[in-house]
């Protein structure tokens, strides 16, 4: 990963009204017209009508007879593409379920880069996973979210990432990542509190997420999910006798050229894990990352 020379992904208000405006298109569960989408995102009707008109003749949108909208096949064609790009290949779904089930909870699968951290495979059916962490949630990539990919990223992203977090606990990251670059995951530990209120930012974010009037708070309680996270827990503590509280782990996923681009997680959410089932996790995690690296390496190709 390489520092974002392009400034801020949100400095274009006109691009953010058209995502917001596909977004909540892509939510709705039937056709919508141009008045019903205006009002749902807070924008005039004259503005989503130029949107529309526009992304209409781009294949983006589809006017139905009755001038209801709909997504269009230029749009789902490239949606396709990206998933297809992003998955790397059809065994990703295989291999995270796999996981899932030898570790026992929720595992899910991050693109990280562009100032953000975007998830793109999570598994459904064991453990519990917070409402609201379903593919395509994007998470800003400041301390703590993506820190298993930025421990191996360029020094100027790694100054970004630390800066973007709280002043105080800048040189707790700083160590935090040259421990990942050295053990290759991460583990983060969260009390029950902070177990509670994940799941209830998740809820928020899902509301959010299907009443898209107000995308600035939504990325708003995104960041405090990464934050509800937890401490990250040192080499001294993983390594001691005691159990302790785990909200999830991380590990890379590297490229075929040694670049970490993907971060795969697994999401016990337990307040009290012994060494050995910590130890049980580290294992399982780090070995799919790897399983997973050849995979996205092959599809490549």
């Amino acid at each position: 990963m390489s520092a974002d020379k392009s400034g801020s992904a949100r400095s274009s208000p006109p691009t953010d009204r058209v995502v917001a405006l596909m977004e909540r298109l892509a939510a709705l569960e039937s056709p919508a017209t141009a008045a019903d989408l205006a009002d749902s995102v807070g924008l005039s009707r004259s503005t989503v009508g130029a949107i529309l008109g526009s992304l209409d003749g781009h294949g983006w949108v589809s006017r139905l007879p009755d001038l209801r909208y709909v997504l269009g096949p230029g749009f789902l064609a490239m949606a396709e593409r990206a998933r297809t790009a992003l998955e790397g290949a059809a065994a990703v779904p295989s291999l995270l379920d796999g996981l899932a089930a030898r570790v026992g909870c929720g595992a899910a699968l991050s693109v990280v880069g562009s100032g953000q951290l975007v998830f793109i495979a999570v598994t459904r059916g064991v453990g519990h996973i917070p409402a609201g962490v379903e593919v395509g949630l994007r998470l800003p990539l400041q301390a703590p979210a993506g820190a298993a990919v930025v421990a191996f990223a360029d020094p100027a992203v790694q100054r970004n990432w630390i800066a973007g977090g709280p002043a105080e606990r800048r040189t707790e990251w700083q160590r935090g990542l040259r421990q990942i670059a050295d053990r290759g995951f991460a583990a983060w530990g969260a009390d029950v509190a902070d177990l509670h209120r994940i799941d209830v930012l998740g809820r928020v974010i899902a509301h959010l997420s299907a009443n898209a009037s107000n995308p600035q708070l939504r990325d708003e309680v995104q960041a405090l999910v990464a934050e509800a996270g937890g401490r990250l827990h040192t080499a001294a503590a993983l390594d001691a006798d005691e159990p302790l509280p785990i909200s999830y782990l991380a590990a890379p996923v590297f490229d075929r050229g040694g670049n970490a681009l993907w971060e795969l997680q697994i999401g016990p959410l337990r307040p009290s894990v012994s060494r050995p089932e910590r130890q049980h996790y580290i294992r399982e995690l780090t070995a799919a990352a790897r399983a997973l690296g050849a995979v996205m390496a092959d599809s490549s190709r």
